[in-house]
């Protein structure tokens, strides 16, 4: 089972980093078999759509962009793995303008390869089993989990929903190993065991 864990934090090796990778870590104690990848949006070159996608614009019917730049990679990774994990902290009611500008672009390929008749060639992220790790160090995470629900569906990806709170993901808050109400080590787990059952059914 191939692995990709998606980091949009600024900072690396923090909470959303641990988090996913504790994700990835539980995993592999189910799937020994399982192998993963982790990628730091701050490191690529994510610039910001610029709104202009149509036939003579963008090449939509391989779910491409005009702009050459590191998204189009990191949609080739999501496209190659067997489920994807996304991570991102919460930055003024946000997520970082990077992580945000790759996932604007991906649904903005998304769209309009399927309004280009591209579901029915081949949509290389429908489908997808994802997970979905959010953090916040004073507020709550609540928010940035619902963006990565939401972009996630606009993408045709299939999110693995937990069966207790916060259930649409992994949430964390201030110190994780002090967090009683989103429990995140404990939610990795089951996390971790519905992308494991997602990957390979």
């Amino acid at each position: 089972m191939k692995v990709l864990g998606i980091v949009g934090s600024m900072r690396s090796g923090c909470n959303t980093e641990t988090l996913v990778r504790e994700v990835i870590s539980r995993m592999k104690a189910i799937d020994a078999s399982a192998n993963a990848e982790v990628i730091h949006t701050a490191e690529l070159d994510c610039r910001p759509c610029r709104v202009v996608c149509s036939q003579s614009h963008c090449s939509v019917e391989r779910f491409r962009c005009t702009i050459d730049d590191d998204v189009l990679h990191v949609v080739d990774q999501m496209s190659a793995a067997d489920a994807v994990i996304l991570g991102a902290p919460q930055y003024f009611r946000a997520p970082p303008a990077s992580f945000h500008a790759m996932i604007e672009r991906m649904i903005a390929m998304a769209f309009n390869f399927e309004a280009a008749g591209g579901l029915a060639t081949g949509h290389p992220l429908v489908d997808k089993p994802c997970g979905l790790v959010a953090v916040a160090e004073y507020s709550n995470p609540q928010g940035i989990l619902e963006y990565l629900h939401d972009a996630s569906l606009l993408l045709n990806m299939r999110p693995a929903s937990l069966k207790t709170f916060p259930y649409l993901g992994v949430g964390g808050h201030g110190d994780l190993q002090k967090d009683e109400v989103f429990r995140p080590f404990e939610c990795a787990g089951e996390l971790a065991a519905a992308l494991v059952d997602a990957g390979s059914s």
